[in-house]
């Protein structure tokens, strides 16, 4: 089977690797896979297999891709296409419509839709759910990444829901994890010594990711002085959340740490994962901490942490935008003692091989 996979880019995010990964997995499968992309640019580039072909559109602007996406359809007669994230999803049902559709369509959804619009996107709620009711509904399927962000598409479409099928993200799972003590060099390097308790979060530094609240729950923390906050990622509000740290006087305390590829070692020397978004689709992160035994403590946002966690089964959930409670329950699971292969063996839940079967079948007969 020959699969392409519609990206704005491979930089730096969630969706992106978790579109590497399948991809990887699929080729060791015997299929083919190709990534059409907007821009070939990103930090991932790298990443890709030699066995994956690349197209690319070179277009900087979405609203541009109507005709590039057209002339793909109508050249390559793709068997199937996974076209990733709104609104380049509803674009590309456009192009495949005037093809007259070439193969099937198959939607992928990474986000809370209703809440990106309105908080980061800044478009009007009318105009989206306009957009996705003139398109998604003939798509061949759509894909969403956990319950909550079915439940939102089908808020704005009832009869989207037959089309929709929720999976989740994979994790590649490293059962020979290198253990590395707390005490060692490369730990120290990271965290510094006589650090007894390290937090760790990892995302854009964008307003979806709220570390404004994040910073504001650490400053209160009981035992502030010996703890450290590493926030690993890139994004438009370094500077601003950088200035906050100043101004809690927490310089010593919270450290930035550029986009990395490869997060195994921060993942292996921290003692608790915090996520403080507002909204998600999904969360990787959250698995992978979790692949690593690492608890985990997050805000109980739309849409994702809940149903990883289980609603607070394998981690603690607090309310969105509760400095207050966002500290107390990082205080507290500093302090007690967690199973953490219990916490392994529900990140096996996401393996990358059984999320890659899902899709498949979804792709082969449904």
């Amino acid at each position: 089977m020959n699969i392409f996979i519609v990206l704005p880019d491979l930089r730096g995010g969630g969706a992106e690797k978790v579109c590497i990964n399948l991809a990887h997995d699929w080729i060791l499968r015997g299929h083919k896979v190709t990534f059409v992309l907007m821009k070939k640019r990103g930090e991932f580039l790298n990443n890709v297999s030699n066995k994956i072909k690349i197209i690319n559109l070179n277009k900087d602007r979405i609203g541009s891709l109507f005709f590039p996406l057209l002339n793909f359809f109508f050249k390559k007669k793709p068997e199937v296409t996974l076209v990733q994230m709104w609104p380049l999803t509803s674009i590309a049902v456009l192009s495949w419509l005037a093809s007259f559709k070439k193969g099937k369509l198959i939607l992928v959804d990474h986000i809370h839709l209703s809440t990106s619009i309105k908080k980061e996107l800044l478009i009007s709620k009318r105009f989206f759910e306009f957009i996705i009711n003139l398109t998604y509904k003939f798509s061949s399927k759509i894909i969403v990444v956990s319950r909550g962000v079915k439940s939102d598409l089908v808020k704005v479409n009832k009869n989207l829901s037959k089309k929709i099928k929720v999976i989740y993200n994979p994790i590649i799972h490293k059962n020979k994890k290198k253990n590395i003590n707390k005490n060692s060099l490369v730990a120290n390097k990271i965290w510094g010594k006589n650090t007894d308790n390290r937090i760790l979060s990892v995302g854009s530094l964008k307003i979806q990711k709220d570390y404004f609240t994040l910073i504001k729950a650490f400053s209160l923390l009981k035992n502030l002085n010996k703890s450290k906050l590493l926030i690993v990622g890139n994004g438009p509000l370094k500077n601003d959340l950088k200035n906050y740290v100043q101004e809690l006087n927490l310089k010593e305390k919270i450290f930035f740490v550029n986009f990395k590829k490869n997060l195994d070692v921060f993942y292996q020397t921290a003692d608790l994962f915090v996520v403080s978004s507002m909204w998600e689709g999904f969360s990787n992160v959250i698995v992978e901490s979790l692949g690593f035994g690492l608890p985990v403590v997050s805000t109980n946002c739309k849409s994702g942490p809940s149903e990883i966690l289980k609603n607070g089964k394998y981690g603690t959930l607090v309310p969105i935008q509760k400095p207050f409670k966002l500290s107390e329950a990082i205080f507290k699971n500093l302090k007690k003692k967690h199973n953490k292969e219990k916490l392994i063996n529900r990140s096996l839940d996401f393996e990358i091989s059984k999320i890659s079967n899902q899709y498949l079948k979804l792709i082969k007969y449904e």
